[in-house]
């Protein structure tokens, strides 16, 4: 039998840790104040969570010149059937929790922090030779920028709700424009990945399997939609104003309906996060 969290928690000697969050790939405990484990999913293969580690270490050498911090890996483990990582604990709170009792001029300053980190990330230097995901799915890569829009919707098409597939079909061929450049997109900026110390953003979590080699102006548009309330409960539509202002600012309205549409298709697989799948169906169905 695999070992369980209590028993990993109880062999690094922090049998109390404190459970910081959990998702679909893993659950993060704080150990201390200046580390976390992140224990991944029973199934989860050592080869896999090495590889994670180095993608991240590639970032955060690539983000030096930023003033937020990025993960990354002290070590990658192997024990009793699980798979696990111990790595620095970043400073702040998720904006998701910040969003709950903050208002007025500071609230405005946080979300234009996190639009304005969400614009960043394209200068985290990280260079691959096709469009497509950084870990993983090296079948999904390709040379142009539709060819990986198309590749993942195709992906999605296969293991989406039936009821959902006639919508992700119509998203094989959606209009997007060609980047002149590629660049890094994180692809699951939303304020749960997000720390912030007042309204200054402190650190972006999570790069991993969503992350890819695309058009930068995906993270602009996906770090929008994600404010969506379905996604975050706590974003009020002034928040959203703000959001779809600064878009406005940069030029970045005209093609966003189409890319929240490719957004809902490509989350499309992920049946197991209810409110996410509520949010798919909505922007799918036209609402």
């Amino acid at each position: 039998m695999s070992a369980t969290d209590l028993d990993i928690l109880a062999y690094l000697g922090h049998p109390q840790a404190t459970l910081l969050g959990a998702g679909s790939e893993a659950q993060v405990y704080a150990l201390d104040d200046a580390h976390v484990v992140r224990i991944l999913r029973g199934g989860a293969a050592l080869a896999d969570a090495e590889q994670r580690a180095g993608l991240m270490a590639e970032i955060k050498t690539g983000a030096r010149h930023l003033k937020f911090q990025v993960p990354s890996a002290d070590s990658v483990q192997a024990w009793n059937g699980r798979v696990f990582s111990v790595e620095p604990r970043l400073s702040g709170q998720p904006v998701s929790q910040l969003l709950k009792g903050m208002s007025g001029p500071e609230r405005a300053d946080l979300l234009i922090d996190y639009l304005s980190v969400a614009d960043q990330i394209r200068t985290i230097s990280i260079h691959r030779p096709d469009y497509g995901p950084l870990l993983g799915d090296a079948e999904l890569c390709a040379t142009d920028w539709k060819g990986f829009l198309r590749a993942r919707v195709e992906r999605s098409l296969a293991s989406c709700p039936t009821d959902l597939r006639p919508a992700v079909a119509a998203m094989r061929d959606i209009v997007l424009p060609v980047p002149t450049q590629a660049a890094l997109v994180h692809m699951d900026y939303f304020p749960g990945n997000v720390l912030a110390q007042g309204s200054t953003v402190t650190a972006v979590l999570d790069f991993g399997p969503s992350t890819i080699i695309g058009d930068a102006r995906m993270e602009a548009w996906s770090a929008v939609a994600y404010l969506d309330s379905e996604i975050s409960p706590d974003a009020t539509e002034a928040d959203r104003a703000l959001a779809m202002g600064r878009l406005a600012e940069h030029n970045l309205t005209a093609h966003y309906p189409n890319a929240k549409r490719w957004l809902a298709a490509y989350w499309s697989f992920a049946a197991d996060d209810p409110a996410l799948m509520r949010w798919c169906r909505r922007i799918l169905a036209g609402r």
